[in-house]
């Protein structure tokens, strides 16, 4: 069998890096074919894992990173017949939370791609741009817009904290700017105007490192799950916030939630899905049946 091994260079201090070449080193160990995969930055990585995957011969590729790099496997890998498995080695890692599992031990991972037969998930597919510049692109767990998606932008400029604080504190910063913003959403069909603290639209029940943002979303189902947080108090935000992380927040008086297949947004608002940054709304947003290959949760 033959895998390639995506890793983050600045992913835990070089963790990255190590478990990516002991789990290059335990796949060659049994008599397969391993490729390590890196870059300096993004848009080249990108270009490396788009190239990578014409190799119809890959038993899979790993990303050994946080979202980010998971997120652009997934957008290599999405309507092949590569499978992609996510080891976390990031600050979030909710798409390795949701579809593969937590563990870093190699020898429990190399057995699971060769032993293992993946199967096949939905994703969310992001339509965006203007002016005849449009373009795709698909994302494994959380569309997120409004507050959680300022949070979003504000943690990724905290390079010097990790794991979920960064999330929190960038939450306390963010939260005596931020005003209410008007929606027009679309579902179906339908469409929704109203206020709203955020909106998110979720392929997986899980974003910013294990918060439980939509804990139904189910990426076998075929939809997309919506919530609506309507305006509510900053005392109220930060009261409620913590109850996320169980995902009982859902049945706050201000939580509307909702089920489609096609969704559009538009406000005046930004849309960070995995984690990074994807466009300003408007944008749409349709569900993409079965259309990566991974290995189950453990």
């Amino acid at each position: 069998m033959k895998f390639a091994i995506a890793y983050n260079v600045r992913s835990g201090k070089g963790s990255a890096q190590k478990i990516a070449n002991d789990l290059h080193d335990a796949l060659v160990s049994r008599g397969h074919t391993a490729l390590l995969v890196s870059a300096p930055d993004v848009q080249t990585m990108r270009r490396n894992l788009v190239t990578v995957a014409t190799d119809s011969s890959l038993s899979g590729i790993v990303s050994v990173g946080g979202d980010g790099l998971a997120h652009l496997v997934i957008n290599a890998c999405a309507n092949t017949q590569i499978p992609m498995y996510a080891i976390p080695a990031g600050t979030g890692n909710d798409f390795a939370r949701t579809n593969n599992e937590l563990s870093i031990d190699i020898n429990h991972i190399a057995n699971r791609l060769l032993t293992e037969e993946p199967v096949n998930i939905d994703l969310g597919l992001i339509t965006y741009g203007k002016d005849g510049n449009i373009h795709n692109e698909y994302f494994g767990q959380v569309l997120s817009t409004g507050f959680d998606s300022l949070v979003n932008r504000r943690a990724n400029r905290m390079k010097w904290i990790k794991g979920q604080m960064k999330y929190n504190l960038a939450t306390l910063l963010e939260l005596p700017l931020f005003r209410p913003i008007a929606y027009e959403m679309e579902l179906d069909g339908t469409t929704i105007r109203s206020s709203a603290m955020l909106v998110a639209v979720a392929n997986g029940p899980t974003y910013g490192g294990g918060m439980k943002i939509l804990p139904s979303a189910n990426r076998h189902d075929g939809h997309l799950d919506l919530l609506l947080l309507k305006p509510v108090s900053k005392f109220e935000l930060l009261r409620v916030f913590p109850r996320v992380f169980k995902g009982t927040h859902v049945s706050h008086p201000a939580v509307e939630i909702f089920r489609a297949k096609q969704i559009q947004l538009r406000a005046k608002a930004l849309a960070y899905a995995d984690g990074e940054f994807i466009s300003s709304l408007p944008v749409e947003i349709s569900i993409a049946p079965n259309s990566l290959r991974t290995w189950e949760a453990a």
